[in-house]
């Protein structure tokens, strides 16, 4: 089984930072890492009520099984505890996409 990485971004490339806000973020890159390939989605939630458990559970359909943010509110962590995703909690805020991909796939 794939290990699928969701890593929350400030933008729409790899170069783009960490967004530390995980209901909130702009985007969301899925990162493949067997395969070594990713792709970018907007966050299509960000305007919605509990935004961050409807992000969890797009990403939980889309089978990734880690996320990788700066924060995460009490409904969220409960959600992800129930859905058996780990969450990575990175408090750097000037981190690029990319820099976090070479540290997993490494």
């Amino acid at each position: 089984m794939s290990k699928i990485f969701a890593i929350t971004s400030s933008g729409k490339t790899e170069k783009s930072f960490l967004d530390l806000r995980f209901g909130k973020c702009e985007y969301i890159v899925l990162f493949d890492v067997d395969k070594n390939q990713y792709s970018i989605e907007e966050n299509q939630f960000i305007e919605k009520p509990h935004s961050g458990i409807k992000l969890v559970d797009f990403l939980k359909e889309q089978g990734v099984t880690t996320i990788v943010t700066g924060e995460v509110g009490p409904m969220v962590s409960e959600r992800l505890e129930k859905e058996k995703l780990q969450l990575v909690l990175l408090h750097e805020e000037r981190i690029r996409v990319d820099e976090i991909m070479d540290r997993i796939g490494a």
